[in-house]
């Protein structure tokens, strides 16, 4: 019992996703940015990042965008098709907040369009040459709280 008196820490189940107050009249924007190049071992490499501004006039705290069900990517192929994401694993990441000040931003930079639900990690194989179209979905304070789209961007995989 010392240990836990010790370390004090919130604990969640497996999968059980971790809410954030929200309060009244809160707001931020979400703002994606993405390119794709082809790495030394000719597979594709994404580099991107989400931007979450506060646009509202209270200091907000934001959940980390790898907590589970804050963020997914919503992607199009060429013909307006939706394309499914793939499993990658379990995962069990740490429940991170962030506070954000009104007027302020967090940027979220990554190499893949990744994204933890209850428990698993998902993301999507983009073959070369072909061109898709992605949205971000963030929930600042996940699933009990609202939910922000970003612009949608348009992603060319080199060939």
């Amino acid at each position: 019992m010392a240990y836990v008196a010790a370390f004090p820490s919130v604990l969640y189940a497996i999968g059980a996703p971790a809410g954030s107050e929200w309060p009244e009249g809160a707001s931020v924007a979400a703002s994606l940015k993405l390119s794709a190049t082809i790495g030394a071992d000719g597979r594709p490499k994404l580099a991107g990042e989400l931007s979450i501004k506060n646009t509202g006039g209270i200091a907000v705290k934001i959940q980390e965008p790898t907590n589970r069900l804050v963020l997914a990517f919503f992607v199009l192929d060429s013909l307006g098709n939706v394309v499914a994401p793939r499993g990658l694993g379990k995962v069990d990441p740490q429940f991170t907040e962030i506070p954000l000040e009104p007027g302020a931003t967090h940027t979220h930079h990554f190499e893949a369009l990744t994204f933890v639900t209850g428990s698993a990690l998902f993301g999507y194989d983009l073959p070369r040459g072909k061109s898709f179209r992605v949205v971000a979905v963030y929930r600042p304070a996940g699933m009990g709280g609202p939910g922000f789209t970003s612009q949608e961007v348009k992603l060319q995989i080199p060939p």
